[in-house]
């Protein structure tokens, strides 16, 4: 009896394992299954998340890049924006300043007609040196600017030709003139460079006028200012300096 039951323990067991055997096989498959798969995904989760640290620190240098660009350009702009404001605010002062000066100049033309249409009903005024300018240059050279004018009651051209003589006691130079004739109605304006020999030092500037009728002459001292050193290409462009008249 006692083997008897002993057999069919045995038995019972073996049934047990062979029933119960296909799940346990079941089961074992499943967990390493299940662990297979998160490690997998747990892996490629950890390999997307460093992907998108990398690319967020790309776009943030990028955008970073295109801030800077972006403020480069905005001061860019806003110094052509002064700087067109400071060119159209000093094209419209110019503007008035230009027709102002013009205008000024039209009346003083005016002023001048009229006050010589007056001084012709009073009989006019004869030939004269109404300004000389003497300009002293570099390698002892001097520049003239010489005016001349007449108001004729009958509007008649004044002309003949014209002399400057640089007197030093009893020396006596001649101004080489580039032009020395003169024909105008009102008045007109003779420029000239000539270079003065060394050593010479005159007392007085002598301008001669010989036309039609009595020559007039007119004696100015001399007194010498400092040398331009820019000098211009253009006589009309230097300023004037009035000579002490005698």
């Amino acid at each position: 009896m006692p083997n008897s039951d002993s057999n069919i323990t045995s038995d019972s067991k073996k049934t047990f394992l062979q029933t119960n055997m296909s799940l346990a096989i079941g089961a074992a498959v499943i967990a390493v299954s299940s662990g297979l798969l998160g490690y997998s995904v747990g892996h490629r989760q950890g390999l997307t998340v460093v992907g998108y640290d990398a690319d967020a620190e790309q776009l943030v240098e990028v955008v970073q890049k295109q801030k800077t660009e972006l403020a480069a350009m905005h001061k860019s702009l806003n110094t052509a924006v002064q700087e067109r404001d400071v060119a159209v605010s000093n094209s419209n002062d110019l503007y008035l300043a230009v027709n102002k000066a013009r205008d000024e100049q039209e009346q003083s033309e005016n002023l001048g007609v009229l006050y010589r249409e007056v001084l012709r009903q009073r009989g006019g005024i004869a030939l004269a040196v109404q300004h000389l300018a003497i300009k002293p240059l570099p390698d002892n050279a001097f520049e003239y600017q010489l005016d001349l004018m007449q108001v004729n009651p009958g509007k008649r051209n004044a002309s003949g030709t014209v002399e400057m003589r640089l007197i030093q006691g009893t020396e006596v130079m001649t101004v080489p003139m580039d032009d020395k004739n003169f024909n105008f109605e009102n008045n007109e304006r003779l420029t000239g460079r000539w270079t003065m020999p060394k050593g010479f030092t005159p007392n007085f500037i002598e301008v001669r006028l010989n036309g039609p009728a009595t020559p007039v002459v007119r004696r100015f001292s001399w007194s010498k200012g400092q040398p331009v050193e820019n000098q211009s290409a253009f006589l009309s462009e230097i300023p004037q300096a009035e000579a002490n008249a005698n």
